[in-house]
């Protein structure tokens, strides 16, 4: 069977770094990474489909990843 799989969200306004650790995870055929530069467009994305996963940084332009979450 198939292994199931699990839907990351990377939430980083640092584009380089949110591009790397996407890069990297996307390596493991059980990740499929969506990312997003705000917590806005992060809570955009969660509304819009199954996330299971949320990676978010704590100083993003808009809000505190924090409160995001």
């Amino acid at each position: 069977a198939m292994a199931a799989v699990h839907h990351i969200l990377l939430v980083d306004d640092d584009q380089t770094l949110r591009e790397a650790l996407a890069e990297q995870l996307a390596l493991y055929d059980e990740f499929r990474i969506s990312t997003a530069p705000t917590a806005t467009s992060g809570v955009k994305a969660v509304q819009a489909e199954r996330i299971d996963l949320a990676v978010m940084d704590v100083g993003l332009p808009d809000m505190d990843g924090r409160e995001a979450v």
